[in-house]
């Protein structure tokens, strides 16, 4: 730790009273000559020169310090407080520690040189402990004297010792909490990035324990590290940018999976530090003394010296044996591991042997050998056994894992990739796998060579899992169908080509009989993977049995949804299931998949005697065809017996023989006058009605013409016969009555020729002249055209007509309506009077009568005068009748109300009285 911080005035003052008996050096008990030169006066100052060297040497150190802290800016100091906020030191501690030797130009190096990336900032777990004046790290036993001496003692106070290191100049304690930087930008961080550092650096802490944990270590801690944060930190991480949706999880796997073979790798290699042997040390005897011959000569002939080194030589053999015979023991591995498994486990076997190798090597274990070989001990032929044991051991984990990391890039895919694309690598991984058997000298055992392809085949089964299921993400049932076969029948496809590959491979090596055959049990090999593809097959039975049976639920044929009912009920007893369907080692899949089936099998035969049932009831031609169509249609995908066409089909076609009977029967009943469909005109109702019959019989023969087989019978060629009777003849009835149709066109046309209006010869009251089979024909003209039949121009020019005749004949009953209502409202008495202007008007209308027809283009200007002059005549007929009424009727009938004299009622006037009365009534 550095030293406390001394006043060197303080302790100048207080040099007199300094008691140097207690000082170290030479003792100064005795008495001392006036002539010896170190009399009492000399020695004193000596001493006293001394620890003023002392101090101008911290006073110097000093210096340094503070000139190194004036070169702390702004760069630093964000270290420094990150560094001291997290690892809990205070700030002025940490300046203190970095200022000694070099530290402070590592983090000058890290600021400026792009090349250095990273550093970190380690604290030693260490308890609190008193302080204690030192000089750069070292006590100072006269500083120390006087500072006791001093009036106010230094309070005591925990420090904690931080150093920095860029992993390479400082060995990092195991027992020890890490602040780590990482610069992320490629330039250098100079002062005016210092705002800016937070986006050019990360930093992150790791704790390095020896507690509850063997061998803590720092590769331990940065596994632990990425396994638990920045692994499920990656995996919920669902901000990828702009990347589309399946490359970012592409993307996602690639990661993590990288992370993850990362973390693999530093859990071996702490694990082969864990599992490194160490040779019991030599508590009884120091074997170091023990350096050249005549040093094992004189042990050797030490009896007791010799006892104490064969015990610690037997029990290093004993030590020795047991790893060899662990070593040789079957290995206990987990059923699903993959090939990089193997090397992993040679590769700690190596790290194993290799270790118990150096330590044979070593000092102790040399000069225990020459001891044992100078006393002629027996246990040196016992020591060579184990040695060269030792040494085969070695160079076997050597040679294997040589040529297992050959194989290793070839296995990648198989824990990348997806089986649609891991098929391509597999001829790459059996060429590797056939150059080990061939060349490897020790690795090529039928055992081993065996274990390696069930460990291939291992992972292949991991992979495909992983692929139908998402990476874990997502359960069979819960995605969509048409996705999970495709999955399923590429993992299928990848164990067709892996065994097919391998014959390929093993026929080519029986083509070299000099050349190590595969001589392996496939049995072992693919015994798994055949047992997961049977497995997958069964699922995608299921799956296909559920495509099926949804048709059930689309059907809309009565009865049916019960059944459909019935197997979604089956289904979700299945998606219930708690195990993995994926898991070929789970046998309760394959109770629960036959109990499966034989539901389903009752099931259908539940729907086949509803079908049969169904077809029994009495229907119609075209609706028993139909259903039968329908039938068809649910069974396609179904494993039910299909119904029989030729019986089915032959009992309706029976029945279609009576249908063409019936039609024939009323087809002469009612050919004359057949009955028509609302709103029809003759002609095409006609034609309907033959079409209707047509259809009758039409439809269901061209059901029957799909199977040709039906059609085969005598019975069938008769009905045959009888349908083209009838259809010729319905055919011939439709033509018939089209040609006659066409024919009257003309002579409807001649009706537009015809004068708009007609006087009645004896009531000489005007009527419009248009003849009703022209609306009949524009009506025949649409259903004409709906029914596809030919229509000839005239009707064309007629039906554009129809809105124009539609219009002048409404024109025309209107005006004809005013007509009569204004010759109604004149007087009889006054019809003579008005009998001019009446002429007036009806020579505007004689155009119509005589001149205008219904195709002349000025009906409008003809309506419109007429309409005119109506108006003068009703307002000449209203002036009248109001003169009538208002000036002659209206004065005649009060003339008629006027009383000229009043009479008595019951009792007689005077002659006077009666005069009175009147002059006062008048």
């Amino acid at each position: 730790m550095a030293a406390p911080r001394v006043s060197v005035q303080h302790a100048a003052t207080n040099l007199t009273p300094i008691n140097l008996s207690i000082l170290p050096g030479p003792a100064l008990d005795g008495p001392l000559s006036p002539g010896s030169p170190h009399t009492g006066p000399v020695r004193r100052v000596s001493r006293l020169s001394d620890i003023q060297g002392i101090m101008q040497s911290e006073q110097k150190a000093r210096e340094e310090k503070e000139t190194k802290r004036g070169r702390l800016d702004a760069r630093h100091n964000y270290l420094l407080k990150t560094v001291a906020d997290h690892l809990m030191v205070p700030q002025t501690d940490i300046e203190d520690n970095i200022l000694e030797g070099f530290q402070i130009e590592l983090m000058d190096q890290f600021f400026l040189r792009p090349t250095v990336s990273l550093i970190m900032f380690c604290a030693p777990k260490t308890e609190p402990v008193e302080a204690s004046p030192t000089t750069n790290g070292v006590a100072n036993p006269l500083v120390a004297a006087a500072a006791a001496s001093a009036a106010v003692p230094k309070p005591a106070k925990a420090r904690v010792k931080v150093y920095i290191t860029d992993g390479k100049t400082e060995k990092i304690e195991t027992d020890c909490q890490i602040l780590y930087f990482i610069k992320t930008a490629e330039k250098p961080l100079t002062l005016e990035s210092a705002m800016l550092l937070h986006k050019w650096l990360n930093f992150g802490y790791l704790e390095l324990k020896k507690t509850e944990v063997k061998g803590a270590h720092l590769v331990e801690g940065i596994a632990c590290m990425l396994q638990k944060i920045y692994i499920p930190a990656l995996c919920k991480t669902n901000n990828w940018g702009g990347l589309p949706a399946l490359q970012r999880e592409e993307m996602k796997w690639e990661i993590v999976s990288n992370l993850e073979g990362f973390c693999g790798m530093l859990n071996n290699a702490s694990g082969s530090l864990e599992d490194n042997i160490l040779l019991r040390k030599c508590d009884t005897i120091d074997l170091t003394v023990f350096k050249s011959a005549s040093d094992y000569m004189e042990a050797a002939n030490s009896a007791d010296d010799l006892m104490l080194v064969e015990q610690c030589f037997t029990g290093w053999c004993k030590q020795i044996e047991q790893v060899l015979a662990e070593s040789d023991q079957m290995r206990k591995e987990a059923d699903d591991i993959g090939p990089k498994a193997e090397l992993d486990h040679w590769k700690k076997r190596m790290a194993k042997f290799n270790s118990l190798l150096d330590q044979i090597k070593g000092q102790e274990c040399k000069a225990a050998l020459g001891i044992m070989i100078a006393a002629k001990s027996k246990l040196i032929k016992r020591w060579k056994q184990l040695d060269t044991q030792i040494t085969d051991s070695a160079n076997e984990a050597k040679d294997n894992v040589k040529f297992l990391y050959t194989l290793e890039k070839f296995c990648d895919p198989l824990y990348k990739n997806d089986p649609v694309t891991m098929v391509d690598h597999i001829p790459g991984l059996l060429n590797a796998v056939r150059m080990i058997h061939s060349i490897s000298r020790y690795y090529n055992t039928s055992e081993r060579m065996t274990s390696l392809f069930i460990k291939i085949t291992n992972q292949m089964i991991t992979s495909c899992k992983n692929y139908i299921t998402s990476n874990g993400t997502c359960k069979i049932w819960s995605e969509d169908r048409d996705v999970v076969v495709d999955k399923l029948q590429a993992s299928i496809k990848l164990n067709k080509e892996y065994q097919a590959s391998f014959q390929r491979t093993k026929k080519k090596l029986e083509e070299n009989p000099e050349e190590r055959q595969f001589e392996f049990s496939e049995m072992y090999i693919f015994g798994k993977f055949d047992a997961f593809s049977k497995r997958l097959e069964k699922i995608m039975h299921m799956f296909d049995l559920m495509k099926s049976y949804m048709k059930l639920g689309e059907s809309k044929i009565e009865g049916i949804e019960r059944y459909s009912t019935r197997f979604m009920v089956i289904i979700n007893v299945i998606k219930k299931k708690s195990y993995d369907l994926l898991d070929h080692r789970k046998m309760d899949f394959d109770a629960d998949y036959d109990d499966f089936c034989n539901q389903v099998g009752e099931l259908e035969s539940d729907i086949q005697r509803f079908m049969e049932d169904s077809l029994d009831k009495p229907y119609t031609t075209q609706a028993a065809l139909n259903l039968v169509k329908k039938y068809q249609n649910i069974v396609t995908g179904l494993n039910i017996a299909h119904l029989d066409p030729q019986q089915k089909f032959g009992k309706i076609l029976q029945a279609f023989g009576k249908d063409i009977e019936e039609v024939q029967r009323r087809y002469q009943k009612q050919k004359n006058e057949p009955p028509c469909a609302r709103m029809l005109p003759p002609i095409s109702g006609k034609i309907a009605w033959a079409r209707q019959l047509f259809r009758k019989i039409e439809q269901p023969m061209l059901v029957f013409q799909q199977y040709p087989g039906v059609l085969e019978s005598e019975d069938a060629k008769k009905i045959i016969r009888s349908y083209n009777k009838v259809a010729k003849v319905l055919l011939e009835y439709e033509v018939v009555y089209h040609q006659a149709w066409l024919k009257q066109i003309d002579v409807i046309k001649s009706g537009l020729n015809a004068s708009l209006l007609v006087r009645h010869p004896d009531t000489q009251v005007l009527y419009v002249n248009f003849d009703p089979s022209i609306l009949e024909l524009v009506r025949e003209v649409d259903c004409m055209e709906r029914m596809g039949q030919e229509i000839p121009p005239a009707a064309r020019l007629i039906k554009s007509k129809k809105n124009s005749i539609k219009a002048s004949y409404s024109l025309l009953s209107t005006m004809l309506n005013e007509w009569k209502r204004i010759t109604g409202l004149i007087p009889t008495n006054f019809l003579p009077l008005m009998q001019p202007h009446i002429s007036h008007v009806e020579e505007y209308i004689r155009p119509g009568l005589t001149m205008l027809t219904w195709s002349s283009i000025n009906l409008d200007s003809y309506v419109s005068q007429i309409t005119r002059e109506m108006g003068k005549l009703e307002l000449l007929i209203n002036r009248v009748n109001d003169l009538c009424t208002y000036r002659i009727d209206a004065v005649l009938k009060e003339m008629g109300q006027t009383h000229l004299c009043e009479l008595p009622d019951y009792t007689a006037w005077t002659v006077d009285h009666f005069l009175n009365r009147t002059e006062t009534v008048c």
